[in-house]
């Protein structure tokens, strides 16, 4: 799966003269390890990490929103937040309503069964 993220916006500030001083970032935060919420309901994870290092060296300021992940670019286009790192695939449809940075992270979504369950994907159908 390729992971989304920073908008066009972040790398506005990245290349920019001036750093920003506080970005905003939208997170769905319920898909560790990537993005979840600790004991202490605290926002962790990898893109977490990365967004924070990114603003480190930006000498900015993160902050992180929880949303839905169906809320994710609308409410990016509603300049909720300033940018969205949270696992996403970048797909026509998405591309077409908000600019995606390159991927960051490449995985292979792939299915596991008992041996000799199901030979083909056909054999899947109507299964849950």
């Amino acid at each position: 799966m390729k992971k989304l993220v920073l908008a066009a916006l972040l790398a506005s500030f990245a290349t920019g003269s001036i750093a920003a001083e506080k970005i905003n970032f939208g997170v769905s935060a319920t898909y560790p390890p990537f993005e979840s919420l600790d004991a202490s309901n605290k926002i962790v994870g990898f893109d977490i990490d990365l967004a924070t290092a990114l603003c480190k060296q930006m000498q900015a300021e993160c902050t992180f929103t929880n949303h839905a992940f169906d809320s994710l670019i609308p409410a990016l286009k509603f300049r909720k937040y300033d940018a969205v790192i949270s696992g996403m695939d970048i797909t026509p449809e998405r591309s077409k309503q908000v600019a995606f940075s390159n991927p960051y992270y490449a995985n292979s979504a792939l299915v596991i069964a008992k041996k000799d369950t199901y030979k083909t994907f056909t054999d899947l159908k109507g299964k849950r």
